[in-house]
């Protein structure tokens, strides 16, 4: 009986320590995850976005390139950055998706593979990703706009 009672016992102990952790674990995740940038110099990854074996970073920034900037300016759309860069057309400098919507729109994602502004950073990574009207091919149907 008295050794039933001391399993008890720490079980209970146990139960009560893990919950405390738990409790007290989540808060802190939700902040990072929430504030990704806060106490971060420019230079420091918020998410490195991948296509084949290159990584093509977002930093935390200024208020004109990368994160700082994106938030306020242009929304965060995390998925969709990570569609096109993963599987979307590149061109100098960038990447783009065009979407199948009336009207037509490109969601476009600007980046810099070289170094950031003599800080030896290198790469710089996404400057800014925002949507743009119209489709970037010289062979999308030009009926689909006047279609909308």
């Amino acid at each position: 009986m008295k050794f039933t009672g001391r399993i008890s016992m720490v079980g209970s102990a146990l139960s009560i320590t893990v919950s405390a952790l738990v409790m007290t674990s989540i808060p802190a995740m939700a902040t990072v995850t929430a504030d990704p940038r806060a106490g971060k110099s420019e230079n420091h990854i918020v998410k490195n976005y991948t296509r084949g074996f290159v990584n093509v970073p977002l930093r935390c920034a200024t208020s004109t390139w990368g994160y700082r900037h994106l938030v306020p300016k242009h929304g965060f759309n995390d998925s969709q950055i990570a569609n096109t860069v993963a599987r979307g057309k590149q061109s100098f400098g960038f990447y783009y998706t065009n979407l199948a919507q009336c009207p037509p729109t490109t969601f476009k994602v600007v980046y810099n593979d070289g170094a950031l502004g003599g800080t030896g950073v290198r790469p710089q990574g996404i400057i800014i990703a925002y949507y743009q009207a119209g489709h970037i091919s010289s062979i999308a149907p030009q009926a689909a706009a006047a279609a909308c």
